[in-house]
């Protein structure tokens, strides 16, 4: 009988969780004990935290306008402006991805740091947001069996014009679900500061309780409402892709979250966004239609309603200074329990 091969888990480590270099160290720990248990980690890493933010405001204060126009995703391809604050911005992942690569070496472990190109990721011909068409996976599957770790710098690729693009806010967490679709990963673990998924923002609603299950539908809706847990295209492509997700912290030992791909509604539970803008802020209520209000009982400037899949968005705008008193008047009323 043939032997079956390692399971491959795709590990995408946040800037929220690489603040120091001493943070690398302790992720490479991390994923010597999955390679000691057997499987075969790929690894996508985002820049430091507050790098992506720096590149930013040195470009602002070199472009006209301080780059007002950065606000806009997808740029014209043939904006020589766009591309080159896109190079500028890759180098933050480009500089994690090799020293993890060089933190993996030191251990002993054979690693190699891939770009986005290297590692495959295919995206439309635009900057600053483009949308990833396809992932090559050749080069990581050889890497693979060659017994390396491939650590790829994520929220970047090659675009169909032949230039480097970057994938906009979040970004990472697609190039990672996207290359686990790719392989057919057992599973894509993305490591956040706060660990698992909380039914609300815990620095709005310290109330809020940890969730050791939920539903993809549920959370991509969650997050296109602004909730700022996961990019909402990588929870889609991962439903799709029947991808088995799961949000977590670096400590093995805390709360995981395991986002499940088909979806039950009807065993869910709600969950709240906060989406802050200048002047007002958006509250929205996300859980199964039948355990879901018809409108958020907030004196509103707008509101509204929709379902999808068996599942109910609510929605009230609040003034901004509002908005975690608001949050956590729906939250006392709705899913205080």
């Amino acid at each position: 009988m043939a032997r079956a091969e390692p399971e491959v888990v795709v590990d995408k480590f946040g800037g929220s969780v690489l603040r120091r270099p001493e943070d690398i160290a302790e992720a490479v720990a991390l994923v010597e004990r999955q390679r000691a248990a057997g499987l075969r980690p790929v690894v996508v890493v985002s820049a430091f935290e507050g790098v992506t933010d720096t590149i930013l405001t040195a470009a602002r204060v070199l472009l006209p306008d301080e780059g007002a126009w950065l606000r806009e995703p997808s740029q014209d391809p043939e904006s020589g402006l766009a591309r080159e604050t896109d190079r500028a911005l890759a180098t933050g992942e480009a500089l994690s991805a090799a020293l993890f690569a060089l933190g993996l070496q030191a251990r002993g472990i054979p690693a190699r740091s891939f770009s986005g190109a290297e590692a495959g990721i295919r995206t439309a011909a635009a900057h600053l947001g483009a949308e990833v068409r396809r992932v090559l996976s050749r080069p990581l599957r050889a890497a693979l069996a060659d017994g390396l770790v491939p650590v790829v710098a994520g929220f970047q690729g090659i675009g169909t014009h032949g230039e480097l693009t970057t994938l906009g806010r979040g970004g990472t967490d697609l190039s990672a679900v996207a290359i686990a679709v790719a392989l057919r990963a057992a599973r894509c673990e993305l490591f956040k500061d706060v660990g698992g998924v909380l039914e609300a923002d815990p620095h709005l609603v310290p109330a809020a309780r940890f969730l050791p299950e939920v539903d993809a539908l549920q959370l991509e809706l969650l997050a296109e409402m602004g909730a700022e847990v996961v990019h909402p295209v990588a929870v889609r492509r991962a439903r799709r892709g029947k991808l088995q997700l799961v949000v977590r912290a670096l400590d093995d030992e805390a709360p995981q979250t395991v986002v499940r791909p088909s979806s039950r509604p009807e065993g869910g539970v709600l969950m709240l966004a906060v989406d802050r803008k200048e002047r007002m802020a958006r509250i929205s209520l996300v859980g199964p239609a039948a355990l879901t209000p018809e409108l958020l009982p907030l004196p509103a400037h707008g509101e509204g309603a929709f379902d999808e899949g068996g599942l109910r968005v609510v929605w009230a705008e609040v003034p901004v200074a509002s908005a975690a008193s608001a949050a956590q008047a729906v939250h006392a009323t709705f899913m205080g329990r």
